[in-house]
């Protein structure tokens, strides 16, 4: 089966330059997806959900897909979504059910796994609440990975290492490559979890996000890069993903993963 996760830039964005006609050829089978950035109203209609009006001509996710939204009460800001073949037992919305006022986080329980999409806080002003976020998520994806195992899919807004940045040097006092950043990944990591991407490409750099103010178009080079975006799994099922891949797509700033797992 295939799962993938990708930060999409926003719904309305990403599905006029043809996101989903994508979604639905590549045929996943659980597609993470974060910054939806609309309401739930406006996602269910560019999904084709109800009776709203659609760029679509046909219906691409009825059939195919559960959907499960967490589009958060902040008008075009983060907002989570999961779409799945298979449907879930049980869905919980917020670390802990605990109130998501922006859509950040949601949590899919299956018959032989869990999926947690998470969209984590980017820093810059809000620095302190993305510690704090990242700290309780910390401690909630290790409870639930003591009695379940766990696929975790996620912009986490941190570039680990030096291998999953263009400029580790230029970035080292930038969010999103701070000390204490990194040791909060680090420390999330060692609860028990793997970082597929990595696994897959070894001292490779990768990168999963581009800036394009920085795009040198005659070259079609991206001078800045970070890899923000994992599939992490708990250890004890990490040798059941036989492979992980980042395509190079133009539907957002960000580059999907697509992992393949064998059930």
């Amino acid at each position: 089966m295939k799962i993938v996760s990708y930060n999409i830039n926003g719904i309305r964005s990403s599905a006029s330059k043809g996101l989903f006609e994508w979604v639905n050829e590549l045929d996943a089978d659980v597609v993470c997806i974060q910054e939806v950035r609309a309401n739930e109203e406006l996602a269910k209609s560019l999904l084709n959900i109800g009776e709203q009006i659609s760029i679509f001509s046909s219906n691409l996710f009825l059939d195919k897909y559960n959907v499960i939204l967490n589009c958060g009460n902040v008008a075009g800001y983060a907002g989570t979504m999961i779409l799945s073949k298979e449907e879930p037992v049980r869905v919980v919305l917020g670390i802990d059910g605990e109130e998501d006022l922006e859509g950040r986080i949601i949590t899919a329980y299956f018959k032989n796994f869990v999926v947690v999409n998470c969209y984590v806080p980017n820093g810059g002003s809000r620095l302190d609440f993305k510690m704090e976020y990242i700290k309780k998520l910390t401690s909630y994806l290790d409870e639930l990975n003591k009695h379940n195992r766990v696929i975790f899919c996620s912009d986490f807004n941190v570039a680990h290492t030096e291998l999953d940045l263009s400029h580790p040097k230029e970035c080292a006092r930038r969010t999103g490559f701070l000390d204490f950043e990194r040791e909060a990944l680090s420390r999330l990591l060692d609860k028990g979890f793997c970082d597929l991407v990595r696994k897959f490409n070894g001292q490779n750099k990768v990168y999963t996000w581009r800036s394009y103010k920085s795009r040198n178009v005659e070259t079609e080079d991206f001078g800045w890069k970070y890899r923000f975006d994992y599939i992490l799994c708990s250890n004890k099922m990490s040798d059941n993903f036989s492979n992980v891949s980042i395509p190079d797509l133009v539907y957002s700033d960000h580059l999907p993963i697509v992992a393949t797992f064998n059930v």
